[in-house]
């Protein structure tokens, strides 16, 4: 009897393997860049050609990260059919949120460093990055468990977000001379001037923005919660 094809991987879940792999395809250039210096030697569309270069090969012969976070065979294109079954749109939106914040956590400190506050203090430079290579790598764990539908994932998640809230509204008072520093730094790293009105709309969106961001994500993996029941 022929093999059905109904798990197969549709063209948006492929397009989004590939998006993960860019993800931390860039996350690896942007980190390589930063220790060696290659910000300035290299061209911007340098590292495009590289990944695209990179998919190709990998793809073919060893598959890619996407595939394995969104439970795709190379050899057949379908996806894990428990995976499938028992996933929907929110489980993987979500997943691959956590995974963004994480791969962004990782290199947002060599982008742009402004200290940020974090549970109502200012830590040192070697803490706060310490921080940043943390949650960033918790949150991409808690994306590929989630993916997964792994129980791990729903409880790394939901506690991710949970420190977030915790950590702005211990420092609510301390960021908005933060935010108006990181706005006037990446105005900086732009070479452009900083817009009428941009740092106080910017101070009136952090941290209520990223509590009220924070807090619909929770909500919206409590939602999720029945996906990791029906194993």
């Amino acid at each position: 009897m022929e093999e059905s094809n109904t798990n197969l991987a549709t063209k948006k879940r492929l397009l989004l393997s590939w998006y993960i792999d860019l993800l931390f395809f860039m996350t690896l250039w942007g980190l390589l860049s930063y220790f060696m210096k290659l910000e300035e030697s290299v061209p911007f569309w340098a590292p495009y050609l590289a990944f695209l270069l990179m998919r190709a090969i990998t793809s073919k012969f060893i598959g890619s990260i996407g595939f394995s976070f969104l439970s795709i065979d190379k050899n057949t294109m379908c996806v894990n059919e428990e995976i499938f079954r028992r996933e929907n749109w929110l489980s993987i939106l979500l997943g691959v949120l956590l995974i963004l914040e994480g791969t962004k956590q990782l290199v947002r400190w060599t982008q742009m460093f402004v200290s940020q506050p974090a549970f109502g203090y200012f830590p040192d430079e070697t803490t706060q990055i310490i921080i940043h290579l943390a949650l960033g790598s918790i949150s991409i764990l808690a994306g590929y468990w989630f993916l997964k539908l792994n129980i791990r994932g729903f409880i790394a998640g939901i506690s991710v977000a949970l420190i977030s809230v915790i950590s702005d509204a211990l420092s609510w008072k301390l960021w908005d001379p933060v935010v108006e520093q990181m706005v006037l730094t990446r105005r900086e790293v732009q070479g452009l001037p900083v817009r009428d009105g941009e740092v106080e709309m910017m101070q009136s969106l952090m941290p209520e923005g990223m509590i009220v961001v924070a807090t619909v994500s929770i909500i919206a993996m409590v939602i999720t919660y029945p996906n990791f029941k029906n194993a």
